[in-house]
This record gives structure tokens, sequence and C-alpha cells, in this order.
């Protein structure tokens, strides 16, 4: 029996869809969106990634992996678009550098991407950045919390489990993020838009080394000037920390997943010879006072204090890079579109590379020479701290009095 019109037409149909697919799945490999695949970017046609900013979460931690560091820098959004890779600082044996910074996620995401991240790997050094707010929540009764936690959807994407043994999913997890990324008709209009996007010199983007370049702030700050970031951000933070019960601890309580998470990957990379700095991000003084007049200073002090504490029991380095200098204490911006910019902050919450440079010189001082007119931050130890702390109370509360005038 020979094929009828409607079978004939449901192969060609059949050959069309997959013609489609092929195709799309090629314009998706070439152009890599996301920077998922690894494909060298093509200038004209790649360079820029605007649309990797909404996938990094699952692309990060594939591009650390590929791009095999011997150093990484983790915590949030505000060391993604603060500390460079690329700085002079790093010193060759250091090098390549990789930005594992991740907008929106808490400390145990963090903690556990640079777990997978280091797992069976050369890097040597991390660098990591502590933030605040990811230590606050309005918490119930500790209960002595399980460790490991309970697995997380996303840990199927993690080359290792939390208890230190390999996750078995890896490969297959893999596969399949990539098979789904390929022929997505959602990464085919990323794509298309990437392609369209490349003569923007203010597109958003993410660099190879996980470096955010900031580059889309530039063209709002010019289009509507800088206050508008400010003025946006200040509302969050005054929504975020004026919720009721928030602190870092419970009642009668010293600990929290998110301490747990910091002590785990501590003890992970030590017995991996893995070198840990930590860093409590910088913050500007509009940041600052809306801590000191919500009432969170008090716990802001605890989380000083309780990092020195396990950074000395780990025998880790840690610095306080929030304290009140000149370099956060710029006035806040209230001019127009065109008006002059702050030198070291976008906006309250996040810092400049410029910023970044300079903690980098800090942290690092064999490696680089340090040229600071005044220290953008401090180490701290269990022998200073209650002193450290003492002063940033006097400088918050003297500032917070003279905001009220």
């Amino acid at each position: 029996m020979t094929p009828g019109p409607r079978s004939s037409y449901l192969k060609q149909l059949m050959l069309w869809f997959l013609l489609l697919l092929v195709g799309a799945a090629l314009v998706n490999l070439v152009v890599d969106p996301y920077a998922l695949f690894g494909t060298p970017r093509i200038t004209g046609l790649s360079q820029i990634k605007p649309a990797s900013a909404n996938r990094l979460r699952i692309s990060k931690p594939y591009q650390v992996r590929r791009n095999q560091p011997r150093a990484l820098v983790g915590g949030n959004s505000r060391p993604e678009m603060g500390i460079d890779p690329g700085h002079v600082c790093w010193q060759d044996d250091m090098r390549p550098v990789y930005n594992l910074g991740l907008p929106g996620v808490g400390v145990y995401r963090q903690a556990r991407t640079l777990q997978h991240a280091s797992y069976r790997s050369d890097v040597v050094l991390i660098l990591w950045g502590l933030d605040f707010a990811d230590f606050l929540s309005s918490r119930h009764a500790y209960d002595n919390m399980p460790w490991p936690p309970g697995k997380r959807e996303y840990e199927d994407g993690l080359v290792v489990n939390a208890d230190g043994t390999e996750n078995s999913d890896y490969a297959l997890t893999r596969f399949q993020t990539y098979l789904k990324t390929l022929v997505s008709l959602n990464t085919l209009v990323d794509s298309l838009e990437t392609v369209f996007q490349q003569d923007n010199p203010y597109s958003s983007n993410r660099l190879d080394n996980g470096f955010n370049p900031a580059r889309d702030y530039i063209s709002i700050i010019r289009s509507e000037g800088q206050q508008v970031l400010f003025q946006q951000k200040n509302r969050e933070i005054e929504k975020r920390f004026s919720g009721e019960g928030l602190t870092i601890f419970s009642e009668h309580e010293n600990s929290s997943e998110e301490f747990m998470s910091l002590e785990h990957l501590l003890s992970s990379m030590a017995r991996q010879n893995i070198q840990v700095y930590l860093f409590i991000n910088p913050y500007h003084i509009d940041y600052l006072s809306a801590i000191y007049r919500n009432g969170l200073w008090n716990d802001f002090e605890l989380l000083k204090l309780q990092l020195a504490k396990i950074a000395n029991r780990y025998h880790v380095p840690i610095w306080d890079f929030s304290i009140i200098t000149r370099y956060n204490t710029e006035p806040s911006p209230r001019s127009e579109a065109g008006g002059k910019t702050l030198d070291w902050f976008w906006e309250p919450a996040h810092y400049k590379r410029e910023v970044g440079d300079m903690m980098l010189e800090t942290m690092l001082p064999d490696w680089c020479r340090k040229t600071l007119a005044e220290p953008v931050g401090i180490q701290l130890d269990l022998k200073s701290i209650d002193m450290v702390l003492e002063k940033e109370r006097i400088k918050v509360e003297s500032m917070s009095r003279k905001e009220a005038l």
C-alpha cells in the first residue's frame, strides 16, 4: 500500500519541524546567550550577553567547572559587580580567577556553590563576601537543626553533595540542562535579542570570568540620574529592615543555617588545604543608617563578633569593609540626569569596582602594592573587635544625630 497524501504531509511536517529544531539549536549554540555552553564569543554577534543575567544561578556553576580557576570570589551581587577577577592584585599563580557571585541567593547556596566549584579542582584561594542581610531573618527556635539540611532541587546541578560525597546525578542533570536550553524557544528569543543588543555598549552583561561590569547602571544614570538608583534601593532597604522580628539569632541561640553553612564550608576547605579569606561587604552610609534607624545595629555588631569567632576557630582572616570611611560617606546624589555621580558606589547596597580594587589591595598586600590614602577596611580579630565596634557605633550615632537636625 502506497502512502497517501496525508501520510506524506505528516512526514514533510515532521521534517520541517526537525529542521527548525536543529536550526534553533545551532543558533542557540553559536550565540550561547547565557554563556552556558562555553562557545567562544564573537564580536558583533555574541560578545555582549544581556540575557545571561536571568540565568546566572544555572549557568555559573557550569561555567566555573569549565573555567578551572585557581581562585574564586564568592558571595551575592555585591562582590559580583565589585571584585574584578582581572585586577593586577591577583598574582600569576592565582590565575585564572572566577567571580562566582550569585545575585539574590542566601548563604547556604553560596557555600554549596563554592563547595561545588572547589571539589577536586585546582582552587587554592577563595575570597568570600558576607552580607548582613543574608544572615537576617524572622526566626523560630533553632531546634538543633540537622546537617546537612534536606536536599534542594538546584543541588542536583552541583557536582558534590553537602556531606562531601560525589553527586551521582550531576552528569545526567548537566546533560538535561544543556539539552533543554539548546532546543528551547525561550533560548532562541534570547539569542536573537543578544544579537540585536550587540551595538548597545550599556547592555547588561557578564564576562567569561563571571564579573558583572554593571554597564546597564551607566545607562540609567545618564538618562535619569543616579538619584533614581539611590531612591529605589533606599525604599527596598527600608522595607527589608523594617520587617517584624528580624534578627540573626533566635532567642537564647547562637547559631543558624547561615552560620552552619559558613562553618561547614570552612571545614571542607581546610581539609582540601584551600585558603579562605572572609570579608564583610562595604555599604554606603544610607544603608548603614537604615540598619541603625530600624534598631538592627546590635544585630550587625553581633554578626561581626560571631564571624570573628568563626574565623578565629578556623584560622582564616576576616576583613570588615563596612566601617564608616570617606569612601562610603559621599552624600547621596540629588541631581538629575547628567549630574555628578558618586565615585565609590552605584547605589547604597552596591559598591563600584574602584572600591573592590582597594579591597583587593588590602586583602592581598603581599601581591599588590597598597596606595590607599585612607584604609577602606580593617582586619578583625577577637582582641580588637570590641574597640572597632565601639568606634563604629559612635560614628553611626553621630551621623544619625546630624541627619535628624
